[in-house]
């Protein structure tokens, strides 16, 4: 060990008889400490809500949509067939997307009927969970109960109701809007209807509700609307013509370039949109605020920093004496910048290593414990999600860690360099 390091030590250690550090000392810590421990904490939070809201927006919605500059495109079976064999595709649906009334004798809503195959392996994986979650009691909600009930609701689009209507799935805020639930049956009116004498007509349709689904997020649960592509393709009179294809990846962090991919092998018209440009604006926003907020709590690491100046200016104004015999005894003064610079690289450590674990035990806690979850409860009704959502990042952890040891580093820098620049001669003239 060099002397330059012993003798940091025991600068640390002496404190004028006041303990392992001076009370000064351990408040630098303790800065450290806590702003280290808040960062990590926040940042889980924000990346937990980031990555639940994302994976609500992708089940509700798909990785990649092809459609066609044209609008309504048929002949989508062989459309199809080369999206299946695409490299990193995994799965395919054809969808109709259109617009219409739900009209009750409680109600009347606007909603977005999306007209899905049942026969399709990725249109039910879709929505087979959501659909569980909305239609089974809280009890039986687990995964193996969700998609099997599901499945078999979805399953039921393709068959008339008992009543003999065509049957319809509709989102939970949508059910309550209208006061309709399964069993009930309710009017589907398209404001394209056929053009009569008196000028264009609506078209209506009653259907069957045979389920409801749950996606947890309000802005599809209140407006949207599933039926079979056969009922869709009839009621809106597309002519076998599909509005786009639905494709599903295996990274879905790859979709864009997949997109484009897809789009540069069909040529025109068609053209592919991920789920990253749909919502851009959205997770752009939750960047922004997730970068301010660590920028925000960043400043408790720099006032620790300025403690740790402080603190250091201190111990020089104190060892004067100790610095000038150093130096005259041959010490250089690269060696005494380093005394100071280790003193405070020990406090910054200290107080970054205790900051990550407790931040690291935080989180854990809220990851496992329902005392957070019951402490601050969710309104679904405002909130996209229903629990105190955490996303532990080793990432963050790491550039939080990094961020914090240079930072008091860089706070190191004036008051070794002030103990360097003493004269030895004008310390010891009255000694």
């Amino acid at each position: 060990m060099s002397y330059e390091s012993l003798i940091s030590l025991r600068y640390l250690k002496s404190g004028t008889g006041r303990g392992f550090l001076s009370l000064i000392g351990i408040i630098s810590i303790l800065g450290v400490f806590l702003g280290v421990a808040s960062l990590d904490v926040v940042l889980s939070v924000m990346k937990g809500f980031e990555d639940e809201l994302r994976d609500k927006i992708i089940g509700a919605s798909s990785h990649v949509i092809v459609m066609s500059y044209e609008g309504d495109f048929g002949d989508f079976a062989d459309v199809e067939k080369r999206l299946e064999h695409f490299p990193g595709v995994t799965s395919t649906s054809p969808f109709i997307y259109n617009h219409g009334m739900l009209v009750t004798e409680y109600a009347v809503s606007g909603s977005v009927i999306r007209g899905i195959d049942p026969n399709n392996s990725a249109s039910v994986a879709a929505v087979a969970e959501a659909v569980g979650k909305g239609s089974l009691p809280e009890t039986s909600k687990n995964s193996d109960a969700l998609l099997d009930e599901g499945s078999r609701i979805v399953s039921g689009l393709l068959h008339e109701t008992a009543s003999g209507h065509p049957p319809i799935i509709i989102g939970r805020e949508l059910s309550n809007l209208i006061g309709a639930t399964t069993g009930d049956t309710v009017n589907l009116v398209s404001p394209y209807g056929k053009i009569g004498p008196f000028g264009p007509t609506a078209k209506i349709r009653k259907f069957g509700v045979i389920g409801v689904f749950d996606y947890g997020m309000i802005e599809y649960d209140s407006s949207t609307a599933y039926v079979s592509l056969e009922d869709a393709m009839d009621f809106f009179e597309t002519r076998s013509k599909i509005t786009g294809i639905e494709v599903r990846v295996d990274n879905i962090y790859q979709a864009r370039e997949t997109g484009n991919k897809i789009a540069e092998t069909l040529g025109f018209p068609f053209y592919a949109k991920n789920w990253e440009d749909s919502n851009r604006s959205l997770f752009r926003a939750l960047r922004l605020e997730r970068m301010a907020i660590g920028i925000f709590l960043g400043f408790i690491v720099l006032v620790a920093a300025l403690n740790i100046v402080s603190t250091l200016t201190m111990l020089v104004m104190e060892k004067k004496r100790d610095i000038a015999v150093l130096m005259s005894m041959g010490a250089r003064k690269s060696g005494i910048r380093r005394i100071f610079v280790y003193d405070g690289m020990i406090i910054g450590t200290v107080g970054t290593l205790l900051g990550t674990l407790f931040g690291y035990l935080i989180c854990r806690f809220l990851e496992t414990s329902n005392f957070i979850k019951e402490a601050i409860p969710f309104d679904d009704n405002v909130y996209p999600i229903s629990e105190f959502p955490v996303r532990i990042e080793p990432v963050y952890f790491l550039v939080v860690a990094v961020s914090s040891l240079l930072i008091c580093f860089l706070a190191t820098l004036y008051p070794s360099y002030r103990a360097s620049r003493e004269n030895p001669v004008e310390s010891l003239r009255y000694e």
